[in-house]
């Protein structure tokens, strides 16, 4: 009899051990928690943010950072798979935040202090959404003015070289027709075929997408009507050529010809035109204004998910890549702006000056693009019709006053659409 109980209770001894040793799902290891970290790269931030992973996980020898890289394209079918087959990533790089908003975690609950952390970023993308902190900006881009130098100096006409001196829409418009009479340019302007990047003009207008509230269109007004015809009159008088909203060209190909006195892009145009650009010098100068200056915010977030088991592990990471010195590393490396207080002017290794002029265009800007632009549910919903009714309106299809009439509708549906959802 003692042998019996002996033995079931080495048996008992046995099994406990085991179960102590198993369990825990994704973290079988007790003592060590993985991040799995789902990215996509546009050229080498992937090598910059695994050496700063390096980092973190040196000083956090119970946190391994495993890096799962997509292309873009795939990014987000990726994840919706990931998380169908309850293996959420921990963290993810993403450019919109509207797909998965419902997934996202609450940063706020998590980092050492709410009010501190939201206020180390600058106005630019949105990441607070009904005073949840879904996602921290890792870089963010903006809209700008690269111009010719090259031809600017052969027709005699200076830049804007302060904010002091930032032209009018008239000044600007008058300055480009000069360089294509003098400097040797067939045009004065390309401009993105972009919704996000003609919107600036809107915004300059003193217009925009939305009401404050963002819950019902601010379209047809007349400070929009004015920029869509300025836009306009720029393309009928040859300023801009036709084939690029009206056909399929390049606007970057065209500019690097030489025969283009302007381009209307981003900041991420900095780093490609610095070795395809060889035939003439080039530069950035401010953005002009109309009823005010103004830029539109784009760029990249990180946000951690729900039911992951690590949730503030993820957040604690999030919070420290986010901290300056870390950050400011990043940017530097990949030639972005930061959105990080303490980051408005860094030490690219090339174009300082640029993306210091880059900077302060969105320190000039309102809150109110990157508020519209944020509500990503809706603009990722309308900006197609926002392009192709422009198209139309260029091509003589549509008056200004239709198009605006017509967008309004748009962007209203589009909102009750999201509203009964």
């Amino acid at each position: 009899m003692k042998k019996t109980v002996s033995w079931l209770l080495m048996g008992m001894l046995a099994l406990s051990t085991l179960v102590g040793c198993s369990g825990g799902g994704k973290q079988a290891d007790s003592k060590e928690k993985k991040l799995d970290v789902v990215w996509f790269s546009d050229g080498k931030e992937g090598e910059s943010f695994l050496k700063l992973a390096d980092g973190y996980m040196k000083e956090h020898p119970d946190i391994k950072i495993n890096l799962i890289e997509v292309p873009y394209s795939d990014l987000e079918s990726k994840i919706k798979n990931m998380i169908n087959g309850k293996e959420a990533p921990a963290i993810a790089r993403l450019t919109n935040l509207g797909p998965f908003q419902n997934q996202l975690v609450d940063l706020g609950e998590y980092v050492s202090n709410k009010d501190e952390f939201v206020n180390s970023f600058g106005e630019g993308l949105k990441f607070v959404f009904d005073d949840k902190v879904l996602a921290a900006p890792m870089d963010v881009t903006a809209n700008g003015l690269i111009y010719n130098k090259t031809a600017f100096d052969k027709a005699g006409v200076s830049v804007p070289q302060s904010e002091d001196e930032v032209w009018t829409w008239e000044e600007w418009k008058e300055a480009m027709k000069t360089v294509m009479e003098k400097g040797g340019c067939k045009y004065g302007l390309v401009y993105d075929k972009s919704p996000q990047r003609f919107t600036t003009l809107l915004y300059q207008s003193g217009g925009g997408l939305l009401n404050p509230e963002l819950n019902e269109s601010d379209f047809n007004t007349a400070e929009n009507k004015h920029a869509i015809q300025f836009f306009k009159d720029l393309h009928d008088e040859g300023i801009i050529p036709s084939s690029v909203w009206l056909g399929s060209e390049n606007p970057n190909n065209l500019f690097r010809t030489g025969q283009v006195a302007m381009h209307f892009s981003g900041s991420w145009m900095i780093a490609n035109y610095k070795d395809q650009i060889t035939d003439f010098e080039w530069g950035v100068t401010y953005l002009p204004k109309e009823a005010t200056r103004s830029s539109v915010p784009g760029g990249k977030y990180l946000a951690a998910f729900q039911n992951t088991g690590v949730e503030k592990e993820a957040a604690e990471f999030i919070e420290w890549i986010s901290k300056p010195e870390n950050n400011a590393r990043y940017c530097e490396e990949n030639s972005y702006l930061s959105q990080v207080k303490g980051n408005e002017s860094l030490n690219y290794a090339y174009g300082k000056e640029f993306f210091d002029i880059f900077s302060k265009e969105l320190a000039a800007t309102s809150t109110r693009p990157g508020a519209e632009w944020g509500y990503q549910a809706l603009t990722g919903g309308v900006q197609g019709d926002l392009r192709d009714k422009l198209v139309d309106v260029l091509a003589g299809k549509l008056t200004v006053d239709q198009y605006a009439e017509e967008m309004d509708g748009v962007i209203n549906e589009k909102l009750k659409e999201l509203k009964d959802q």
